[in-house]
């Protein structure tokens, strides 16, 4: 490409080599080409403005513009035009396309023109140092070296960092001169605190069947709505639900390190033979509800990006199956504390700890009818090096006290020890729990090892073994699990869609 650049630059007369047009402006144009890529894979619109400068005065402005939109619409070319005199008289335009992952060509055609001078936008009076500055001039004059000016550009990035710098070249005063810009936009400081992870699945397990949990965020940098939808969804409660509601967030109360949030939920409760059966076998168990609906506001703290405080309160009414009985509530004080921190390496390492330790409290200083205390720790960790990824997660739980059974621990769905079913481990789910999963995979295909227990107090904890094969392609995801310690040999199948918070923010 450097090549047809240089050759077809050579058309212009030998006097003014470094003329950007060899041509006087207003001379009429008599043929455009484009040279390097085919025409006919630009836009309508494009490829109609290109062929309509035939017969018109010749304008550099308008034909750099041109260049541009065909930058636009094709990101990894870079495109120049270039203008040489006719046998007739008339301009000829020349519009030179090449591939963005060699050496531009645009900045070879750059390079042909002296500086006329250097000029920096964007920026407060006293942000640049007087230093930088002073090596900005050192420029003008020069043929443009495209290295020495990308050099500049990276030392501004450095000395204002609040600050993204683009350059480009613009006409100078007369034929044959150019100006460098550097250009300054003030970056959008980045947010502290995290929105509620969106949880968007639809999920099968062999032995639970099919649930969905849909919620869909939508809003901007620092205020989302989400509307959610459950039907079925039996993968992370003892009960199986269907409902909705809507979730209102805010990551700016006046400052970066404060936020709020508002949710309400809906749910009907469905109940699975066993768990039915597990309850009317131990009356110490809590006992079944109709429907859940509950009211959640919290506030958060960013201390540091990676280190968050919320607190607040569920406000629960359940509604009993039995008509004649009364509503009970179950209202909790809520406390978290979360972590969360990623390092990227210089190739295509990648390191990622998120962490969580939760608190909710059943109270009657809240008017609550269950008096608890449920505690939950969590957290995971993820190695990724190119199409090598290594997860290693864990989680603990601990009630004292008349927790309602949405507060219950379960083990046995499509995260948790894969290849058992909770049903089969406790149908009414624990007071006690842990469990801790280490995976690794290549290119989608992984391979898993799962250990856990779930009971209750004073209960002996029984442990639980798996492994499996797992398949994970974007948001799709199926794997095959396997009990170890068990006389009996199964294998469960789950598979589905968990979709990203990235795809689903509007």
């Amino acid at each position: 490409m450097i090549a047809l650049i240089v050759s077809l630059l050579a058309l212009g007369p030998q006097t003014a080599p470094d003329q950007r047009a060899a041509v006087a402006e207003g001379t009429v144009i008599g043929t455009v080409d484009v040279s390097g890529f085919d025409i006919d894979r630009l836009s309508p619109g494009l490829r109609r403005d290109i062929r309509a400068l035939v017969g018109t005065p010749l304008k550099q402005d308008a034909l750099d513009a041109l260049a541009s939109r065909i930058e636009a619409e094709r990101p990894r070319l870079v495109a120049a035009a270039r203008v040489v005199p006719d046998a007739d008289g008339r301009a000829r335009v020349i519009f030179i396309v090449g591939e963005r992952g060699q050496p531009s060509d645009q900045e070879n055609v750059n390079a042909r023109y002296v500086v006329e001078r250097v000029d920096v936008r964007g920026f407060p009076e006293d942000a640049v140092p007087t230093a930088l500055k002073d090596d900005l001039q050192v420029l003008v004059g020069q043929p443009l070296d495209s290295e020495q000016a990308g050099r500049l550009q990276e030392r501004l990035e450095r000395e204002v960092p609040r600050y993204a710098i683009t350059r480009h070249i613009e006409r100078g005063s007369e034929p044959g001169k150019i100006i460098v810009v550097y250009e300054a936009r003030r970056r959008e400081e980045p947010a502290w605190l995290r929105y509620e992870p969106l949880r968007t699945n639809a999920v099968f397990h062999s032995e639970q069947g099919w649930g969905a949990y849909l919620d869909l965020g939508i809003g901007n940098r620092d205020i989302r709505f989400t509307p959610i939808l459950a039907l079925d969804d039996a993968d992370d409660l003892v009960e199986e639900y269907g409902g909705g509601g809507l979730r209102f967030e805010t990551r700016r109360l006046g400052t970066r390190r404060l936020g709020a949030s508002l949710e309400w939920t809906w749910f009907e409760a469905g109940w699975r033979d066993q768990t039915i059966a597990a309850i009317a076998a131990n009356p110490a168990l809590p006992s079944i509800y109709d429907t859940r609906q509950t009211i959640t506001p919290l506030i958060k703290f960013a201390v540091t990006p990676e280190l968050t405080f919320s607190a607040g309160v569920g406000i629960t009414e359940l509604k009993p199956v039995a008509p004649a009985s009364g509503a009970r509530a179950a209202n909790a004080a809520i406390g978290a504390i979360d972590f969360r921190k990623r390092w990227k390496g210089d190739d295509e390492m990648s390191q990622q700890v998120d962490a969580q330790v939760q608190l909710r409290a059943g109270t009657r200083s809240l008017e609550s009818d269950v008096v608890y205390q449920r505690y939950l720790a969590q957290g995971s960790y993820e190695f990724d090096l190119g199409r090598h990824q290594a997860t290693v997660t864990g989680m603990a739980g601990h009630i004292n006290g008349d927790a309602p059974l949405f507060e219950r621990f379960t083990l046995g769905d499509t995260r948790t020890l894969r290849g058992w079913d909770k049903y089969t481990i406790n149908p009414a789910g624990g007071s006690r729990m842990y469990y801790a999963s280490l995976e690794y995979a290549y290119s989608g295909i992984s391979v898993f090892l799962d250990v856990g227990s779930v009971w209750d107090h004073p209960g002996d904890a029984h442990v639980r073994v798996s492994t499996g094969l797992g398949f994970h392609a974007g948001p799709a995801f199926a794997s095959v699990g396997f009990p170890l310690n068990t006389n009996k040999v199964t294998a469960v199948f789950t598979m589905g869609l968990r979709i990203s918070e990235t795809q689903l923010r509007w």
